[in-house]
C-alpha cells in the first residue's frame, strides 16, 4: 500500500475538531510519512501517536509588531522535541487573572489592528531560512492544509513555490466568507482574500470539502470539484460502548459535549433556559455540558440556571462511554446570519460520534444548514429548525415521553453511521485521494 509522504501546515493532531478529524483520517500512516507544521501551540494535548515530526512556527516566524510583541508569548520556533515533557515555556497560558487581562488588552489590539486594515500587513509567517533547511530535508510529496487565514494562504503559496509540490486544501468551516473581519477597509480585505484563495484553489491538486453541502456550494461558487470529507469513525472503538436500551431511569439526563463557539453559544443557551424552565414545573431534565470553555462568560451564566451544570472537557478516549451514559445528545448551531454564515455548509466533528453512540440526537439548527439536511435526509435525528423555544420545548417533552422514538432515531443513526462514517472506508479513499502520480 502507498503512502504518500505530507506536510501538514496549520492543524496539527489536536483535540480541536479539525485535530480530531485529521487525526482520523490520517491513523495508520506510517509516522516517518507525517510532518505538521504548525503556526498554532503545539500544547500538552497534541496527540503524537500519529505523527511525531513536528515544526513549531513561533516566535521568530511571524512578525510582531509593537505592542503586539508585549503580549504575545515568545514561543521557541523549531524542531519539537517530542520527549520532552515541556514542549513550550509560556506561562502566560496559566489560567491567572494577570493571564487573562494580558489575553483582553491583546484581543483589544488586534481588534483595532483589524478594525483599522493594518492586521494584515503586521501579521506575517514567514519562511526562514531554518524552516527552509528542515523542509527541504523532509521533501514531501504532497502538502495539506485546512487553511483558515489570509497568513495560511500566503505560506502555503509560498511553500509551494519554494517545493514545488502539489497542494491539498481541506476546508473545514466556510471561512472565506467570514475572515475578512469587520472595519473600515473590510471590503479591500475581502477582496484580496477572495482573490488569493482563489488563485491558491487554481494552483491546488486536489480539493476537500466537510460535507456534501459545502461540495455543492463550492461548485457554483468557485467553479472546482471538492470531495467531501468528515470526521471518521472507528467502529470498533465506539460500537462495543453503544447503548441498546432506551429506558429513562428517574432524571431525563441530556449532554451538549464540545466549544461554546461562534456557530453555537446562542443555541446551546436557549436550550439551558427551556432546560432552566422545565425544570420549574413536574417534568425534570438534566443538561451536562462538557466544555474546554468553562470560564468563559457564556458558561457561567449557563451554570447559574436550574438543571444545567458546566464540567471541564474530558479525554477523546473517554467519549464513547460518555455519550452512550445519557438519555439524549444535544447538536446545536446558531441560526443568526453571523453564525449561520459559517456554519451553513459545516459538518460538526461530534456528529458522527454522537451518531454511532446509540444515544438518540436532538438536532437544533437552521433548515438551511448541512447538518439539519442530512439529518431529514436520514432520519437520524429529531430535528427542531425554528429558532423558537415552543417547538424546543415540545421536541424534548415529545423525546421525553416516547422510548419508541428514542430507540427508532437511536438505532437509524447507529445504521447510517455504519454505512456512511466508518473510518477504514473513509480513510482509504481520502488516503488515494492525496496519490497523484
Amino acid at each position: 500500500m502507498s503512502f504518500p509522504k505530507v506536510l501538514i501546515i496549520g492543524q496539527s493532531f489536536d483535540k480541536t475538531g479539525g485535530g480530531i478529524t485529521l487525526s482520523n483520517l490520517f491513523k495508520g500512516w506510517p509516522k516517518d510519512r507525517l510532518a505538521v507544521t504548525s503556526n498554532g501551540y503545539l500544547r500538552n494535548q497534541t496527540d503524537f501517536s500519529i505523527c511525531e515530526t513536528y515544526y513549531q512556527l513561533g516566535y521568530n516566524d511571524k512578525l510582531h509588531p509593537f505592542p503586539l510583541n508585549i503580549f504575545l508569548s515568545k514561543i521557541k520556533c523549531g524542531i519539537v522535541d517530542i520527549h520532552n515533557s515541556v514542549l513550550w515555556n509560556d506561562k502566560k497560558s496559566e489560567k491567572t487573572e494577570k493571564s487573562r487581562n494580558f489575553k483582553k488588552i491583546y484581543s483589544l489590539l488586534v481588534f483595532f489592528l483589524n478594525f483599522f486594515g493594518i492586521y494584515n500587513f503586521l501579521y506575517k509567517l514567514k519562511i526562514t531560512d531554518d524552516f527552509k533547511q528542515w523542509v527541504t530535508a523532509y521533501n514531501p510529496d504532497i502538502i495539506y492544509s485546512q487553511l483558515a487565514s489570509l497568513e495560511l494562504i500566503r505560506f502555503v503559496h509560498n511553500l509551494q513555490i519554494l517545493l514545488n509540490k502539489p497542494i491539498a486544501i481541506h476546508i473545514m468551516d466556510d471561512w472565506p466568507r467570514k475572515v475578512s473581519q469587520k472595519g473600515i477597509f473590510n471590503f479591500y480585505w475581502k477582496k484580496i482574500i477572495t482573490k488569493e484563495f482563489k488563485n491558491l484553489l487554481e494552483k491546488s491538486s486536489v480539493l476537500m470539502s466537510i460535507s456534501s453541502a459545502m461540495s455543492e456550494e463550492y461548485k457554483k461558487r468557485y467553479k472546482k470539484d471538492f470531495i467531501p470529507f468528515h470526521n471518521p469513525i472507528e467502529i470498533d472503538k465506539w460500537l462495543p460502548h453503544a447503548r441498546n436500551r432506551w429506558e429513562k431511569n428517574g432524571v431525563f439526563t441530556i449532554l451538549y459535549t464540545g466549544r461554546i463557539g461562534r456557530a453555537n453559544g446562542k443555541s446551546i443557551m436557549v436550550l439551558a433556559k427551556v432546560i432552566d424552565s422545565i425544570n420549574s414545573k413536574q417534568m425534570k431534565m438534566k443538561l451536562d455540558i462538557f466544555t474546554p470553555d468553562i470560564d468563559s462568560k457564556k458558561a457561567a451564566s449557563m451554570n447559574k440556571l436550574r438543571g444545567v451544570e458546566l464540567k471541564e472537557i474530558i479525554s477523546h478516549s473517554l467519549m464513547p462511554s460518555l455519550l452512550a451514559s445519557y438519555d439524549l445528545l444535544f447538536l446545536p448551531l446558531d441560526f443568526d446570519k453571523r453564525g449561520l454564515t459559517f456554519s451553513q455548509f459545516s459538518m460538526p466533528t461530534k456528529a458522527s460520534e454522537y451518531m454511532i453512540s446509540g444515544t438518540p440526537i436532538l438536532v437544533f439548527a437552521d433548515k438551511r444548514t448541512a447538518l439539519v439536511k442530512y439529518a431529514l435526509n436520514d432520519n437520524w435525528a429529531y430535528v427542531v429548525s425554528e429558532n423558537n423555544k415552543n417547538f424546543l420545548n415540545k421536541g424534548l417533552s415529545e423525546l421525553f415521553s416516547n422510548m419508541e422514538l428514542r430507540k427508532k432515531l437511536a438505532e437509524k443513526a447507529k445504521e447510517t453511521a455504519l454505512q456512511n462514517e466508518d473510518a477504514e472506508n473513509v480513510k482509504e479513499k481520502f488516503r488515494k485521494s492525496l496519490i497523484l502520480n
